[in-house]
């Protein structure tokens, strides 16, 4: 029977990861959480886990003690993958924090994404990155060199590989990869080239349903399951559903009570249009949606943790820690609406729940309907769905892992047959015009971008260029990439409203 690298740095020190756990939660005067300590448990026997914990729970401790067996000598860093941009700087501020502070005793914190960089190549002890710049750097095509690599150049692709391979890797929020099928199988390739080189891993999340649970196991290697049940917070939640024409008066009044409400809508459409009809009222609500530029988007997120009305998309159902009393929802899949709902009473106490009804985008209509008829019984149950692997991709990931024959060029050709490994749509930077650094950038799709090049040109270099011509043969984000060119030019963007596109 082989033995895991965690193994063996336990062998030969007294003190486990069930230890430096003990002593976290005693030195921070943290509550006890029984599945945090099952899973450091199950990772002290060289087990991976699927830790199911409910919003609210404290997962993030997790990867706070595991940062301090990092600075121990029990793994050589942990790298924290979030499936949304969005999140992935709120993560690392309050690991920054909690490092400034002495709770993590390590200084070597990074967030790397695909328009941020501070560990390009996952060098730091301690990583923050998005499910994209993860995937790209572990299957040869390391993110900060993708415009090389197109452009024919080499690449240092076994550099971040090497930091992957040496570390712990949590998957968090997992349940998102489920929504679409190459980001899912994406995750799956990953757990099994991870798991099968007997690196660490965590996945988590507060809805990892039986058939996404499945997958997991069946893909990778040596997982126990963990699920949360000591969540002792007394904590009561009312649903009800009202119809569309009342969502307004609806949210006024629960304002007018004094109480915290957010409201959420499943496209940014929706939640622009609405943000204006509470404005329109004389209200002063917080915005956000994934059309905000980093820069604005942290701003954004602190006043989400601070104001009392909140009107979102569906980024708030993951990694924003912060609890309202009143949480007035479009219809959605009940793993959303159960995420959504993490938000009320988070802390305990009386929260309430209003759905109204599916406007029919973004979801499956016949599993929305289903959530909606069972609301009169209270927030749906977790119910098994079926997922699509794209077995073929996933071989083919699992090829380039395996094989010293395969590089970056090999990498390269098959993002190039399917135009992104990773999503079902491309990403590609949008920039207001005369703003082109990636701080100012909002990502848009395929479409979007095609639509903003006709009328406003690309940026190539920082600066504004007028006689591109995207070629036919290939997606315009690939295109993009072979020519060196940073995006395009948009506009309609403003501070309050995001990327009206």
């Amino acid at each position: 029977m082989r033995l895991m690298r965690w193994e063996e740095n336990m062998l030969s020190s007294a003190k486990s990861i069930t230890n430096i756990y003990e002593e976290f939660i005693k030195d921070n005067r943290l509550q006890d959480r029984l599945a945090i300590r099952q899973t450091v448990e199950e990772l002290d026997k060289g087990h991976n886990v699927i830790l199911k914990a409910p919003t609210g729970y404290g997962k993030t401790t997790l990867t706070k003690v595991l940062a301090n067996a990092v600075d121990l000598g029990y793994f050589a860093r942990v790298i924290h993958v979030l499936p949304l941009r969005a999140i992935v700087q709120d993560l690392y501020e309050k690991l920054k924090a909690d490092s400034e502070k002495g709770v993590i005793k390590t200084k070597s914190i990074a967030a790397q994404d695909m328009d941020f960089s501070d560990s390009p190549f996952f060098m730091q002890k301690v990583t923050v990155t998005t499910l994209d710049t993860f995937i790209l750097n572990l299957f040869k095509l390391p993110a900060v060199e993708m415009g090389k690599v197109f452009q024919n150049f080499g690449a240092h692709y076994e550099l971040p590989r090497g930091m992957i391979y040496s570390s712990l890797v949590i998957f968090d929020e997992f349940h998102l990869l489920g929504e679409e099928g190459r980001p899912l199988t994406a995750g799956l390739s990953a757990v099994k080239s991870l798991t099968d080189a007997g690196v660490p891993v965590i996945v988590m999340s507060a809805t990892i349903d039986k058939g996404l649970e499945s997958l997991i196991k069946k893909y990778g290697r040596d997982f126990a399951t963990v699920e949360a049940k000591d969540f002792s917070i007394e904590r009561k939640i009312t649903v009800k559903k009202i119809r569309e024409e009342e969502v307004l008066s609806d949210v006024l009044k629960e304002y007018s009570e004094g109480k915290r409400v957010l409201v959420v809508f499943n496209t940014r459409v929706g939640a622009i249009s609405f943000y204006k009809a509470l404005k329109d009222k004389g209200l002063n609500p917080v915005l956000i949606h994934s059309k905000f530029n980093r820069e604005d988007r942290r701003v954004l997120v602190q006043k989400v943790l601070k104001e009392r009305l909140v009107v979102s998309t569906q980024v708030i159902e993951a990694g924003i820690d912060t609890s309202f009393d009143v949480l007035i929802t479009e219809a959605a899949p009940a793993s959303n609406l159960i995420q959504r709902a993490g938000r009320v009473a988070r802390y305990g106490g009386y929260g309430e729940v209003h759905v109204f009804p599916f406007s029919g985008k973004v979801y499956d209509k016949e599993e929305v309907q289903e959530v909606w008829e069972s609301l009169d019984r209270g927030l749906p149950e977790l119910k098994e769905k079926e997922y699509h692997v794209d077995n073929i991709l996933l071989s083919d990931l699992t090829t380039i892992d395996h094989s010293v024959f395969a590089d970056s060029i090999t990498a390269k050709n098959l993002y190039t047959s399917v135009c992104n490994i990773v999503r079902e749509t491309s990403i590609i930077m949008g920039f207001p015009r005369g703003e082109y650094n990636s701080e100012k950038a909002i990502p848009l799709t395929e479409k979007e971008a095609m639509e903003a090049l006709k009328k406003n040109g690309a940026v190539k270099d920082g600066k504004e260029i007028t006689d591109y011509k995207p070629s036919t043969n290939v997606c315009l984000q690939l295109d993009l990439l072979m020519k060196g060119i940073d995006g395009v030019i948009i506009t309609g963007y403003n501070k309050e409203i995001g990327g009206i596109i």
